[in-house]
């Protein structure tokens, strides 16, 4: 019977262990969810900003760590399509 009470405790102590680490996950993707959330967010006001100024305006883009001189014909579409890959991964984390 004292074994019994052993396997019982360890199963607790797993189901607990397992819970902690479904929580700490879930907390890891709730923060991304907001960080992404906030890229969206950053990813609208350059969209919408770009839609109003002339299209061979020139702008800088930061691709892998480096500035690169576009315009805002080249630029728009990369960013929208990047917006609609942001959307698509956030529905996929909620």
């Amino acid at each position: 019977s004292g074994s019994g009470a052993g396997k019982g405790a360890v199963s607790a102590e797993q189901v607990i262990a397992g819970f902690n680490r479904l929580r700490q996950e879930q907390r890891g993707l709730a923060s991304k969810a907001a960080e992404l959330e906030m890229e969206l967010n950053e990813h609208s006001l350059v969209i919408d900003t770009l839609k109003e100024v002339d299209e061979a305006r020139k702008c800088y883009r930061m691709v892998g760590g480096v500035l690169v001189e576009r315009t805002v014909k080249e630029v728009l579409p990369a960013l929208e399509n990047n917006k609609e890959q942001i959307q698509k991964i956030i529905e996929a984390l909620t």
